[in-house]
């Protein structure tokens, strides 16, 4: 049979083969919620379009062994997936979807045999709301054997699942459900406040449950305790060995001054945070198209990020020294989440990976914090692992939990841009940009609105506060805010920070998708 004609053929499988099962196939491949096995019976001649693939007409062309591979496959293969959500099996069922046949032609041989052809679950493009996509990998597509043990290893890796050929869940399985049903919570502690209480006129947060602090030596106690769980953790003894008591500002200033770095300027202290879109000069001007506008939840808030700028390094620190003494007002300066690698390299050689978890886990980026020590960065999440390590002042984290997004009101937020001139730094409020926000709240813990934001009464605050020598663990998706202070003999906050990728993972901006792990890190289960 000619390739071109194989379409007809396949569609004479599907259309004559009885049903085995009810299942509804939605009409895209984009719509599939699920991992899609697909079990074909091979080969087929377009010339038998009259027959009913049962091998018992004269007419037809059928390799009895093939069919009797597929049907032994398949009864292991019900048997495998029949309590697992996110796979569905189809054999023998009704099917007109022409994205399927088009698929299957495509990705086919005309004399292939009995195949499975394995169609993983299309992720989302949650990035985008003017015109949304999705991530489509190829099907994966197996001749088929009668060695259930290889094709199955096949299916659970494409599909991200644990089945053995008993239904059941395989060691990793078991162990990944078991991640699921014990992560952290604040309320675990037995002491916690909810943010109604915390947040209210008059509170310190002296009336809230702190993170645990420990001295952590190995990988096993590590991910034991508090990766696997998502918990948040100070470690004591993660940077004593760093060589950074000579990172002082003329050190820096000696080595990099002429640098060229990229800063944000902000008319407070505030980095982020919400405000009403009304506030802007080009509010009455500016449209959002009317298919984002719908699927915004807070169109009338704001994101205003800093205003971004380049100076030489030098430059910045004699900024930012005027902004500590006071000799500048009126304007923030942050040299923030900057890569080390990028622009002060030599850097890295003084600091090291934490030990416990170098070989482990996959860094993405390794970044510098320097500031005055007098800077806000307003309540959002990082889909990083995060080691954030104080080498001067301290931070205060204040950090909500992720298994519950509807009390953060995750969502897309547009974003707007001040906009400054360097002499004299006067800010303008005039730059509303075509860009949403996916990781910021749009509330303010501080003048929270229990009004507008019910759900966030029941918040969970942790504090997190880090001193000098201290590294913050700080899982990804956990919401914080981050208060900085400034060392009381340099004047400056200074930290590092490593990001890596999540363990638990999850999409986002989502409200009600839950941490899952990561498929990267299955070889950890």
């Amino acid at each position: 049979m000619m390739k071109g004609n194989l379409a007809e053929g396949l569609a004479l499988v599907l259309t004559f083969l009885h049903i085995a099962y009810s299942i509804e196939l939605p009409g895209q491949h984009l719509e599939l919620g699920t991992c899609l096995l697909v079990l074909i019976p091979g080969p087929l001649h377009v010339e038998d379009k009259a027959s009913n693939m049962g091998c018992d007409n004269s007419k037809e062309v059928c390799d009895a062994s093939s069919k009797s591979t597929c049907e032994f496959v398949h009864r292991q293969f019900s048997e495998a997936f029949s309590t697992e959500p996110m796979v569905q099996l189809i054999y023998r069922e009704q099917i007109n979807q022409g994205w399927l046949l088009s698929s299957l032609s495509k990705h086919l041989n005309s004399e292939d045999n009995c195949s499975l052809v394995i169609y993983p679950k299309p992720i989302k493009d949650r990035t985008c709301l003017l015109s949304p996509q999705h991530t489509i990998a190829d099907p994966t597509i197996i001749q088929l054997s009668t060695s259930i043990s290889n094709h199955l290893a096949v299916v659970n890796q494409v599909c991200n699942t644990f089945r053995n050929v008993n239904g059941g869940l395989d060691r990793q399985g078991l162990h990944r459900d078991y991640i699921r049903d014990s992560l952290f919570s604040v309320e675990s502690m037995g002491k916690y406040v909810n943010a109604e209480e915390a947040f209210k006129k008059g509170a310190t947060l002296d009336i809230l449950p702190k993170c645990e602090k420990v001295a952590i030596t190995s990988w096993q106690e590590f991910f034991i305790e508090y990766l696997q769980h998502s918990k948040p953790v100070v470690i004591t003894n993660a940077i004593q060995n760093w060589n950074v008591s000579h990172w002082t500002n003329d050190y820096l200033m000696e080595k990099y001054g002429n640098k060229s770095v990229h800063i944000k300027l902000s008319p407070t202290r505030d980095y982020e945070g919400i405000e009403a879109a009304e506030l802007w000069e080009t509010f009455e001007s500016f449209e959002i198209p009317r298919q984002v506008y719908e699927q915004l939840e807070h169109p009338d808030l704001v994101v205003p990020r800093p205003a971004p700028t380049n100076m030489k390094f030098s430059e910045y620190i004699y900024l930012m020294q005027n902004i500590s003494t006071g000799k500048i007002k009126n304007v923030s300066a942050y040299l923030e989440y900057s890569s080390i690698r990028q622009y002060f390299p030599e850097l890295e050689e003084d600091i090291s990976e934490m030990s416990f978890v170098e070989s482990y886990l996959k860094l993405k980026h390794l970044n510098i914090w320097l500031s005055d020590g007098n800077t806000v960065g307003k309540l959002h999440f990082d889909p990083f692992d995060n080691f954030l390590c104080m080498i001067d002042g301290r931070k205060e984290l204040l950090l909500f939990e992720p298994h519950d997004n509807q009390q953060l009101y995750e969502a897309h937020i547009p974003e707007a841009e001040f906009s400054v001139s360097l002499n004299g730094y006067h800010f303008r409020r005039n730059k509303l940009l075509e860009s949403t926000s996916m990781v910021m709240s749009p509330i303010d813990i501080h003048k929270p609105d229990f009004q507008r934001f019910p759900k966030f009464k029941q918040a969970k605050p942790l504090n997190c506060t880090i001193e000098e020598g201290e590294v913050l663990f700080m899982p990804a998706f956990w919401w914080h805010e981050v208060q900085s202070y400034p060392s009381l003999t340099k004047n400056r906050n200074l930290a590092v920070n490593y990001w890596y990728e999540p363990y638990l993972s999850r999409e986002f901006p989502c409200q009600s998708c839950k941490l899952d792990v990561n498929p990267y890190y299955n070889f950890l289960l």
